[in-house]
């Protein structure tokens, strides 16, 4: 039988993790409180926070609510972090974990805001886990993961229902079902437009309809993002009570792309739409986590030329590697023109490496008998 990753602390897996925050008084009622000191959101701190998770406990004491709401917020977190840094297909090989050996992944809460009265504790808080414990767990059991985040995307959705298509202006249900999506807690950052002047000028319903990419990215270039996932969907009629919701998207910079319906009933088009939403996420941030993802079990270490004979190329070189996530460390081993020599200690397989390096703009390829490292063109 695996066993988990060492403890965080004897008084910890005595009470468990939301009792020892509570006595020792860590968790802080108030907007905005934390209940640990502030960390550096580093791109890995970031990346193993989950937000925003939003609990509604009710017991026979306020202190109870508390304990059961902070056990479902854990457990609620951890879902949706390997939900957001492994495959559908390796997070089967998984085992149920207990609360303590959950609670041995997390490095600390943070209170945004909580309410409680007598019986009822309401809270949105923000868990953090602690990358090391949560990478060596998933190693344990041959799961790979993913130690860095994709490009941020702008979403743009145009949706027709009836003789009405709407973009730009607003509809209760395409607001009512953003609402209830997470789009925060995902391996890419996605984005809406502000919907500006000189964005609904550049940008029609119809040109989202039919997937005109350049009047997209120019949208995406006013919001400072390099792409943008398209959404067509339309509400179509069915027999009785039943309707159905058609939908296709395209990702511009993966070309991710696909189609389906989903079949509802009377009322529930929001509910349709907030499907719908997750399905296409899901989609392509599965495709971005296929390329990001690294065996964490597994190290290297690596001798690779860089250019030197222009100090501002040589440096940005030195400043994209310190970006690269399965870059632990590297050092000077010779100096010298027009070449000098790094060596690289890295997590995962060289394969992995290089793709995480042409992610950061790098190309690692064969220089002789050896490997050189350049700025990609």
């Amino acid at each position: 039988m695996k066993v988990l990753m060492p403890t965080i602390g004897k008084l910890v897996f005595r009470l468990g993790l939301s009792a020892f925050l509570l006595y020792t008084g860590l968790v802080v009622a108030g907007p905005g409180t934390t209940a640990v000191q502030a960390q550096t959101d580093t791109p890995l701190d970031q990346l193993f926070t989950i937000r925003a998770i939003r609990v509604d406990q009710t017991a026979r004491s306020s202190n109870r609510a508390r304990q059961e709401a902070l056990l479902q917020a854990e457990q609620e977190a951890y879902d949706k972090l390997l939900k957001k840094v492994t495959q559908l297909e390796d997070r089967q090989k998984l085992p149920a974990l207990s609360a303590q050996e959950r609670q041995a992944l997390i490095s600390g809460l943070e209170i945004v805001e909580e309410q409680s009265s007598s019986r009822r504790y309401l809270a949105t808080l923000n868990v953090r886990f602690e990358p090391s414990r949560v990478s060596s767990f998933l190693a344990s059991y041959g799961v790979p993961h993913v130690l860095g985040t994709g490009r941020p995307i702008l979403v743009l959705h145009a949706h027709k229902r009836g003789l009405s298509t709407f973009l730009w202006q607003p509809d209760q249900a395409m607001i009512e079902a953003r609402a209830n999506v997470d789009w925060v807690n995902r391996i890419r950052g996605y984005e809406f437009a502000r919907g500006e002047i000189r964005e609904r000028l550049a940008l029609t319903a119809s040109e989202v309809l039919a997937f005109n990419v350049d009047p997209a990215l120019a949208v995406g270039g006013f919001n400072n993002l390099q792409s943008t996932v398209l959404i067509a969907s339309e509400v179509r009629f069915n027999r009785a009570d039943n309707k159905s919701l058609h939908f296709r998207y395209l990702a511009t910079d993966s070309g991710v792309s696909g189609q389906a319906e989903i079949t509802y009933s009377s009322g529930q088009e929001a509910t349709a739409l907030a499907q719908m939403y997750d399905q296409i996420l899901e989609v392509i941030d599965g495709a971005w986590r296929e390329r990001l993802l690294v065996d964490t079990g597994s190290q290297g270490e690596l001798d690779v030329l860089v250019p030197s004979l222009e100090l501002a190329s040589y440096a940005e070189i030195e400043r994209r590697l310190s970006e690269v996530t399965l870059v632990q460390s590297f050092g000077v081993t010779a100096v010298g023109l027009p070449l000098s020599q790094l060596h690289l200690v890295y997590t995962g397989r060289e394969d992995q490496l290089a793709l995480a390096l042409r992610f950061e703009g790098l190309d690692l390829r064969p220089y002789g008998d050896q490997v050189i490292l350049e700025l990609r063109d």
